[in-house]
Parts: C-alpha cells; sequence; structure tokens
C-alpha cells in the first residue's frame, strides 16, 4: 500500500482541442471552389465556342471560294459561246439568218440545262455563229414548282433581253442551276445572275422586270407553247426564217409510270445529230 506522503506520478497533459473552423471561413472556401470551377466551365464554353466559329469561318470561306471559282468559270464559258453573236431581244443570232429555230425551256429544268450546258452548244458554234440558224428562246412552265417563281425567273431573263442580254442571262442560269425542285430561285439569286451578266444594267433591268410587259409575254409564251402540244421541255419549233415554223420534237418515246399502267407520257429526245439533219435539210432544199 502507498504511503499517504508519496506523490504519484504526473498525468501528461493534453493538448487543448482546435477549434472547429467558423462558418464564414467554409463558405468562403466553397464559394472559392464554385468560382473556380464556374470560371474553368466559362474558360471551356469560350474556346468551344472560339473553335466553332473557327471552323465555321473555314467552311463558309471555303463555301465563298468555291461559288466565286464556279462564277468565274461560268462566267469565262458564256463569254467564249457568245461572243461577237448578235442578239436582239430573245433571240440569238444573225436577223437575215435561213433557218429560225424556236426554244421553249423552264429556267428550272434538269434535262433542258443539260441540253443547253452539253449539246447546244455545238448548234451555237456550227451553225449560229456563221449565221445559219437564229434561235428563240421562249417560256414553258415544267419543272418550276411555284407559278409566281417561274413568272418572276423568266420575267427576269426577258428584262435582260430588253438590253441584249438574254441569252447571257439564261446560259448562265442554267449553268448554275440549283437542286431542281428546290426553293433555291429567290431575289437574290436572281441578282446574282444578272450580276454575272456583262454589260448589264442592273438599275434599268429592275425596272424593266416591275413593268407587267415581261409577265404578259411569258403568259403568251406558255399558253403558246401549249397549243402546240408541247408539255415538256426542251421543246422545239423550226423553219425557214419569214416561213411557217413546223413543230420538232425529235424521237419521241413513251414513259409509263408505275402505278398506272395505262398512262403512258410522252417524250421528246432530241440531240445534236437530229438537229443537224433539221438544219441541213432545211438549208439544202430549193424549195
Amino acid at each position: 500500500m502507498a504511503q499517504r506522503g508519496t506523490r504519484t506520478a504526473a498525468r501528461p497533459q493534453r493538448s487543448p482541442p482546435k477549434a472547429p473552423a467558423s462558418r464564414g471561413t467554409q463558405a468562403d472556401k466553397q464559394a472559392h471552389d464554385r468560382s473556380h470551377k464556374t470560371l474553368w466551365t466559362w474558360l471551356g464554353i469560350i474556346a468551344l465556342l472560339a473553335t466553332t466559329a473557327a471552323s465555321t469561318t473555314l467552311v463558309l470561306a471555303h463555301h465563298s471560294n468555291s461559288r466565286v471559282a464556279l462564277d468565274r468559270r461560268t462566267d469565262r464559258e458564256v463569254s467564249a459561246l457568245l461572243a461577237d453573236i448578235p442578239q436582239q431581244g430573245n433571240t440569238l443570232g444573225r436577223p437575215t439568218a435561213r433557218v429560225t429555230l424556236q426554244f421553249f425551256g423552264d429556267l428550272e429544268c434538269l434535262t433542258t440545262k443539260h441540253w443547253v450546258t452539253k449539246l447546244l452548244p455545238t448548234i451555237i458554234q456550227d451553225f449560229v455563229r456563221t449565221g445559219i440558224v437564229k434561235i428563240q428562246y421562249l417560256s414553258l412552265k415544267t419543272d418550276t414548282i411555284h407559278p409566281q417563281v417561274f413568272v418572276n425567273q423568266q420575267a427576269a431573263a426577258l428584262a435582260a433581253g430588253a438590253q441584249n442580254k438574254m441569252w447571257n442571262f439564261i446560259e448562265t442560269f442554267y449553268h448554275e442551276q440549283g437542286k431542281e425542285y428546290t426553293p433555291y430561285v429567290t431575289e437574290s439569286y436572281l441578282d446574282g445572275i444578272a450580276s454575272q451578266t456583262p454589260g448589264l444594267n442592273l438599275t434599268q433591268w429592275h425596272h424593266d422586270r416591275e413593268t407587267g410587259r415581261r409577265t404578259e409575254q411569258v403568259v403568251t409564251d406558255d399558253q403558246t407553247a401549249r397549243s402546240f402540244g408541247f408539255h415538256d421541255t426542251p421543246a422545239f419549233r423550226i423553219g425557214r426564217t419569214g416561213r411557217p415554223l413546223k413543230s420538232f420534237t425529235g424521237r419521241t418515246v413513251f414513259l409509263e409510270f408505275a402505278g398506272f399502267a395505262k398512262m403512258k407520257y410522252p417524250v421528246s429526245l432530241i440531240d445534236t445529230q437530229d438537229l443537224r439533219q433539221a438544219i441541213k435539210g432545211l438549208t439544202s432544199s430549193r424549195r
């Protein structure tokens, strides 16, 4: 038993507990963390937007450059094709040409585009440029969906014809034709075609478009074509200048629509050889 006077061993003293962080300090830290995360989030968004903007700029620049290149190529081709060939209104070629070819077309027709850009140039080179044939362009609605759009675009071509630039306008239109059965023909599109037409006074062109005379001519052309039994483009009439013209359809085939076994639709297939033979027949005949 320990003696009463004996001193016991001293207990080790504990360090005083740390005072808990105040609520204000914890809130400040959390707010700092949130601010830090928000900052990085916004920086990420800004970086993404900058990358997207840069990509969009590159795409637009590429599209713009492609558009300019297409316009320049079209301008060169059309200018070379029509250079020094007289134009008057809707007519391409010399007034004294022995043969007159009427060409009915819809500016949005893909088949007519093929004919104008691939087949017609040799006819122009061999017969129009040499003074044998003159070609008159007239309107026939086939592929343009909206009637008013058809009238507007064809009247725009006629307005260019008021300055003897119609063939430059329609050739450019066909070369740069948009996707068939889509609403690509807008005022901006027509302005673009007009601006590519060399020597065309745009102020006068706009004024001529506003007159009802061109609209009436488009309607008359279409009615005339239908009175001849035309229902597809391109369609043609040909004959000696100053004499009655005859419809020229080349080889006619009949397409049968699926689901309508009894319904057949006649389509004219005309190539340059057909037209060459018709022209030679008219120029070699002594009648």
